[in-house]
């Protein structure tokens, strides 16, 4: 009997660990990218140094994100140098391939 308890404790602190995020909820990888893009994009098409903030409030409705999970992702991910220079990267690729497309709007 003391076998089987022990092996059934082990097995209930495996579940516990495996259900236990290993670090808060955060969104995407992807999606914190295509909405930094898309932010500094409409700062770029803006006539000012900074984005103004009703367009700001547009784009980040626009991408179902808020500026708490904007800031949420870099908490938790901003210590992970190789991650975060990574998704950097990811930033500064799209950026320069929207750059590189021909302007479609006028």
């Amino acid at each position: 009997m003391r076998g089987v308890c022990g092996r059934l404790a082990v097995v209930i602190a495996g579940l516990a660990a495996a259900c236990t995020p290993a670090e808060p909820a955060t969104i995407s990888r992807e999606s914190f990218v295509q909405t930094y893009v898309a932010l500094r994009a409409a700062e770029l098409r803006s006539s000012g140094a900074v984005i103004p903030d009703e367009d700001r409030a547009r784009v980040l409705a626009e991408m179902g994100v808020s500026e708490e999970d904007l800031l949420a992702f870099a908490e938790v991910h901003g210590g992970d140098v190789f991650f975060m220079e990574a998704v950097w990267t990811d930033v500064q690729n799209r950026l320069v391939e929207l750059s590189s497309r021909p302007d479609t709007t006028g």
